[in-house]
């Protein structure tokens, strides 16, 4: 049975998870990181897809990403998965799916969560202690985001752009944004939200926090609690 694909909303802002779709495979070392991330950056305008943030492990892949089209993204994932089962296929002499092709995909409701999404993907390698700085994961946006004005393959979403103004010290302030934790009731807010799927808001706390230029992790030093957040987990 062919699943239709769905379709989002042009120019809004989505997070994606992907997940294995086999047990025991995802990717098998760096090199086949390497490809999937080729295949990934170079190919975003073929889709329309503007990407702003990824993290690309050994058993899951995580995208913020605006796409262009309504069908783009589906069909883009559907194409980077092909594109990696062949590559699979050829260097390990045996075929399988490994990524899911309908992979989780969550609106967020609203521009101002929009940096703390990014703040999650790129703090993700901290999360098992694997790493010490986010800075260590190759695989991640992380230094592209931190280090660079115009960030090859990324697009600065203009939350981002706004945050970061035209001085001199803006990507000396976006670092210590990224380095500063999440307070932990947030975390696990995030957390259930962004890959687990639970709602964001209500209808009416999604319209109030569109229209309120407060409720930001920046502004709050890490936590929406207090702004009538935690009623909906």
């Amino acid at each position: 049975m062919i699943m239709a694909s769905r379709n989002l909303s042009p120019r809004k802002t989505y997070f994606s998870h992907i997940k294995r779709k086999t047990v025991g495979s995802g990717f098998f070392d760096n090199s086949c990181k390497e490809f999937y991330r080729c295949r990934l950056l170079c190919c975003l305008n073929a889709f329309q897809i503007e990407l702003h943030a990824y993290l690309i492990d050994a058993e899951h892949i995580y995208l913020l990403f605006t796409p262009l089209t309504p069908s783009g993204y589906d069909a883009f994932i559907k194409f980077l998965n092909k594109s990696y089962n062949d590559y699979f296929a050829i260097r390990f002499g045996r075929k399988v799916q490994t990524w899911q092709n309908k992979p989780v995909v969550r609106l967020l409701p609203s521009v101002k969560l929009f940096l703390d999404s990014q703040k999650f993907i790129e703090r993700l390698p901290l999360k098992n202690a694997a790493y010490t700085h986010p800075g260590e994961c190759t695989y991640s946006s992380y230094c592209s985001n931190a280090f660079f004005s115009n960030p090859e393959y990324l697009k600065r979403h203009p939350s981002l752009s706004a945050f970061l103004g035209k001085d001199r010290g803006s990507l000396q302030r976006y670092r210590a944004f990224i380095a500063r934790p999440f307070q932990e009731s947030y975390g696990v807010f995030l957390e259930s939200r962004l890959l687990f799927g639970r709602p964001f808001l209500r209808r009416n706390m999604a319209s109030r926090l569109e229209k309120n230029t407060t409720l930001t992790d920046i502004l709050k030093s890490g936590t929406m609690a207090n702004a009538g957040i935690g009623n909906c987990i």
